[in-house]
């Protein structure tokens, strides 16, 4: 049958080959998504010509299997008449491209996503109601990542909705090096919901130019727009488009068509899966989610899968007020027996470091005043070292973080669970240990050590005479691909974007990456 089949996928794309003017049907497939096996054609001719089923038959000199139904262009049509409500369901030869490509050449990609809407569907439903907003955006999320909500593209996007890290931010999702909130499920669904709404009111109620502007950019849909002598219409300005969102306005027309006439094309789901029941619990320190559901007796991914947002099957000792999620099934059982449980789940701790340590962290790093005295005894130094949150800011990195608090990277990497190739991101927060103590010697080394009434009297003089010569601050923005006047006013505390061409003198909204735009 797979032998058939493939052999029938030949023939029909070599009968459409002489159907167009063009030298080919489908340019050279390629995948979109680095885990997601999902091939996607990336154009089609508008000449292109569909012969109904009998013509085919007659042509190919026997009747069409019926594993693989064919539909008229006509068929097609009325049903897209039928389920289109809210967004535009445009059909044209480019369209039917896609759903032949879901329909016949990739029917096993359609079983996969049928299997999985049941998980989602229900959640997005609910958050489009919550915001009043189309119920068939639904499906965008199929297009976007295959309901996978750990799919990255090649540009870095990731999740079910598929967030660059400028629009992430944009919209509060949270990153950094032990959560990334794209791929929560119900975080990143919010936020999706939140921006397609405005997307929406940015182009005057039009879905179409809304959706393109997903894909690619407020900015790339404008430029089309103008290119288009100001016609905006979708299939106006589809030619000025880049060449993936010209496919994926008409991919989401086709998988809407496909998902609800599947039967129809004899498409059935292998398994049909459904969202786990779950419950949460408040976490405040380090976690093993891998050790929690050997605990808990629940197969070792389960936790990991329930809670895709967390990078490494671990939450840090910093973290606080997580909500967890853990299959409903188990939550009285880690309720009775909570501290035993959590406790024997937590990383390994810290080890409080002497101050010996701390010395020869300052030793390696630049010493900020030199070591004149002998060092005080391990038990007396124990005592003297306090524990400090450090909030890492833009641009720091952990050789400037250890050098500033006088202590060595491996000291950095120990203490908050790290590795070296691990990213810092900002607003991250960081463990240190600082000595403090009223013994000179731990003074001169520790920041936060109350220093002598007479040095502090002359210390508050020179900070104010320094406050009154720093120069005013400015802010500055490095505009990155697909930003937008507007998108930058967003991440800025929604700063007026007139504002903003103000300072900078701009006599319109474009915009180029490596712009530096002032911002206060």
């Amino acid at each position: 049958m797979r032998k058939n089949l493939f052999t029938l996928s030949f023939i029909l794309t070599s009968l459409l080959f002489s159907f167009t003017s063009e030298a080919s049907f489908f340019k050279k497939e390629q995948k979109r998504f680095i885990p997601v096996d999902t091939l996607y054609p990336t154009a089609l001719t508008d000449t292109v010509r569909l012969s109904d089923t009998t013509r085919l038959e007659e042509i190919l000199g026997f009747a069409l299997p019926d594993s693989v139904p064919m539909v008229t262009n006509e068929l097609i049509l009325d049903r897209l008449s039928c389920l289109q409500k809210e967004i535009p369901l445009q059909f044209n030869p480019y369209v039917r491209g896609f759903v032949d490509y879901f329909t016949i050449r990739n029917r096993k990609y359609s079983r996969r996503i049928l299997s999985r809407e049941n998980v989602y569907f229900p959640l997005f439903e609910r958050y489009l109601a919550k915001y009043g907003l189309p119920n068939e955006l639904k499906y965008l999320a199929v297009v976007e990542s295959a309901l996978l909500p750990k799919a990255v593209s090649h540009a870095a996007a990731v999740g079910l909705w598929q967030f660059v890290p400028a629009a992430a931010s944009d919209y509060k999702l949270k990153i950094n090096a032990y959560i990334d909130e794209r791929m929560d499920p119900e975080k990143a669904t919010d936020a999706a919901c939140r921006y397609l709404r405005n997307l929406h009111r940015m182009f005057g109620g039009n879905w179409e130019l809304a959706l393109a502007a997903y894909n690619c950019g407020p900015g790339n849909v404008r430029k089309a727009i103008k290119r288009a002598s100001g016609q905006a219409d979708f299939w106006t300005i589809f030619p000025y488009l880049p060449k993936e969102t010209r496919g994926y306005v008409p991919s989401l027309t086709a998988i809407i068509y496909t998902m609800n006439h599947a039967v129809e094309h004899e498409i059935v789901a292998d398994t049909i899966l459904y969202a786990t029941l779950t419950d949460t619990i408040m976490i405040n320190h380090s976690l093993d989610l891998k050790r929690l559901s050997e605990q808990l007796s629940l197969d070792p991914e389960e936790l990991t899968k329930l809670n895709p947002e967390v990078k490494k099957a671990i939450l840090p000792a910093t973290i606080r007020n997580y909500p967890l999620k853990v299959p409903a099934t188990h939550k009285n059982q880690l309720v009775a027996n909570r501290a035993s449980i959590l406790d024997s789940c937590k990383l390994p701790g810290v080890v409080t470091p002497s101050y010996q340590n701390i010395a020869l962290a300052n030793k390696q790093a630049t010493p900020p005043v030199p070591i004149t005295k002998s060092l005080p005894s391990d038990s007396a130094a124990t005592d003297s070292l306090q524990q400090k949150e450090y909030i890492v800011a833009a641009g720091d990195n952990l050789s400037r973080i250890a050098k500033k608090h006088n202590v060595t990277v491996a000291q950095l990497l120990a203490w908050n669970n790290l590795t070296a190739e691990d990213k810092l991101f900002a607003r991250q927060k960081l463990l240190l240990f600082i000595p403090v103590s009223s013994n000179p010697l731990l003074a001169s080394n520790a920041s936060a050590t109350e220093p002598e009434p007479a040095v502090q009297l002359v210390s508050a003089r020179k900070t104010n005479t320094t406050k009154k010569s720093l120069p005013k601050v400015t802010q500055i923005h490095t505009v990155q691909p697909n930003d937008t006047l507007w998108s930058i006013s967003r991440r800025y505390n929604d700063i007026p974007v007139e504002k903003i061409k103000k300072l900078n003198k701009l006599k319109n909204n474009s915009l180029r990456p490596g712009m530096k735009l002032v911002i206060s």
